[in-house]
């Protein structure tokens, strides 16, 4: 039919197929309606046609319709003539309730098409008319002249009835055969490889069962290996098992996060080495120098005040210790640490740190004089695997595999000037809160310096979002910060303000990269990208 219909009709005919609807009926009930052929011109207007094969038969005791095929077989089918009304008016509806067009009475003509029936001596009902039928003899090869007839010459109405136009073919179009494509946003999709990473995550827990009877481990691996997530997981073991513990780290960021994971938990006392140092000389009433460089009270007399207070308070030592970041502790600091065990507990020591030798080759010196079993973590279990590429341009160590998710691809976002920075970010984040569906919580601003921070957030605002410092409450918030204080952090999200000062250092770009679950964005000129995509060796 469809063919035929093309071979009869010349290019000013518009003709939909198959074209279901959906409509609703006096008491609101919805019904669902479909009509086989709609033929639309912009003069004639619009005539729906339903086709019935087989020979077509109407039982009006019964109101049964059938067909019956070239085998002799009967089939029952709709009523054709009220499927080409409902359709009708439907579209009628739909044609008036259109913002595309200027609601106005047009011509509206409905017919049937029986292809294989001959025509009968008269009229089949009151509302079923011969003229509204086109029968085998006219199928064959009048099919055009019926269809000019059934719309007919317009009717005398004084000039009310008025042609279907461009516009309402082009609205009938809309209607019936728009064109879309519907986009899922970016928030679900991450959702979903953040759900599958954390699953990971949990099964990397046998290393501890594994390791339980070992009083001394170091267990080394590359960003995104789960090394503090292990941390917090077996500090929170030992304290159920009743052991006096100590969660210890370098960076403030991460003693914050890590005291709200433990909220709820067996009380683990966690602190930075400094913070250590700060509580323990105060508690052991012990007096800091004023008169020395701050370099020189935190790298050397800070801990060395710390042994002279486990000293004087042996009853404040810990059964338990668990350092992470220990990449970053200085040589001096580790018979420090190990002086806050308790000699008659079981001296549970465990040392989680980043073996990137690419990165911190001459910071890596664990304690030479501790016993350690060294333990090796081979799978990245935070990164997708696209991320975990680009990581792994900054990496030297053993080979760690991604076991993740794909993810979605690292968005590159080119600037002009650094002056433009602050701008593409605002942008970003907005679409990528208000588009994308991403929480802001899920969001981390990374900048090269702390003084950065001001120039991207000023007075603690990024475009129409509030932010805040890792250390500080990020609910509702947008956290912006540098990417040391952010070290040992993480984020579904993480945007980087890719500055000169960042790809001159090789731990920045290594930590930044990193620090994204499942998206990561960064935005630089085009001569930092490219440094950033390859580690200059």
């Amino acid at each position: 039919m469809f063919r035929r219909l093309e071979a009869v009709l010349d290019d000013s005919f518009v003709v939909f197929y198959s074209r279901p609807w959906l409509g609703l009926r006096p008491d609101g009930e919805e019904i669902d309606g479909e009509c086989d052929f709609i033929v639309a011109h912009p003069e004639l207007g619009m005539l729906t046609l339903e086709v019935k094969g087989g020979a077509v038969a109407y039982d009006p005791r019964t109101e049964r319709w059938t067909s019956r095929d070239r085998w002799k077989v009967t089939h029952n089918i709709k009523n054709p003539v009220q499927q080409a009304r409902s359709a009708k008016y439907e579209l009628l509806k739909k044609l008036n309730a259109s913002p595309h067009w200027k609601s106005r009475r047009i011509r509206a003509r409905h017919g049937i098409i029986l292809p294989h029936s001959s025509v009968p001596p008269g009229d089949l009902g009151a509302d079923m008319p011969r003229h509204i039928f086109c029968f085998a003899e006219q199928f064959e090869d009048g099919v055009r002249d019926w269809i000019l007839e059934r719309f007919g010459d317009a009717p005398p109405d004084e000039g009310r009835t008025k042609e279907l136009g461009r516009d309402g073919v082009q609205a009938l179009e809309k209607i019936l055969a728009k064109p879309f494509q519907l986009r899922t946003p970016l928030g679900t999709v991450l959702s979903r490889d953040d759900a599958a990473l954390q699953v990971l995550t949990q099964q990397q827990f046998h290393i501890l069962r594994a390791i339980e009877a070992v009083p001394r481990a170091a267990i080394g691996g590359g960003a995104g290996t789960g090394k503090t997530v292990l941390a917090m997981e077996e500090a929170k073991r030992r304290a159920e098992d009743g052991l006096r513990t100590l969660f210890v780290c370098y960076n403030r960021g991460l003693a914050t996060e890590t005291r709200r994971h433990f909220k709820d938990s067996p009380p683990v006392s966690v602190m930075t080495f400094h913070e250590l140092c700060a509580e323990m000389t105060r508690r052991a009433d012990i007096p800091h120098p004023g008169d020395v460089s701050e370099t020189r009270l935190f790298e050397e007399i800070w801990p060395e005040l710390l042994m002279q207070a486990f000293e004087r308070l042996p009853d404040e030592r810990y059964d338990a210790i668990i350092v992470d970041e220990g990449q970053d502790f200085l040589p001096l600091w580790w018979t420090v640490v190990e002086s806050a065990l308790d000699p008659e507990g079981p001296g549970m020591f465990r040392i989680f740190y980043d073996n990137n030798q690419r990165v911190y080759a001459s910071a890596i010196k664990l304690p030479e004089d501790v016993d350690l079993v060294p333990i090796r973590l081979t799978l990245n279990l935070r990164n997708t695997r696209r991320i975990h590429e680009l990581v792994r341009q900054h990496y030297s160590g053993h080979e760690i595999e991604a076991v993740g998710p794909e993810g979605v691809e690292v968005h590159w976002i080119t600037v002009k000037s650094p002056d433009d920075l602050r701008q593409s970010i605002s942008d970003c984040v907005a679409r990528l809160e208000t588009l994308e569906r991403v929480s802001c919580e899920d969001i981390a601003v990374l900048v090269g310096t702390v003084k950065a921070i001001e120039t991207i957030a000023p007075q603690r605002r990024l475009g129409a979002f509030s932010t805040a410092r890792c250390d500080e409450d990020t609910q509702s918030r947008i956290v912006v910060d540098s990417i040391r204080r952010f070290k040992g952090l993480e984020r579904p999200v993480a945007v980087i303000a890719a500055t000169s000062d960042i790809v001159t250092n090789r731990e920045l770009p290594y930590v930044a990269l990193s620090r994204a679950r499942t998206h990561l964005v960064i935005v630089g000129t085009e001569r930092i990208l490219d440094r950033i995509r390859v580690a200059i060796k």
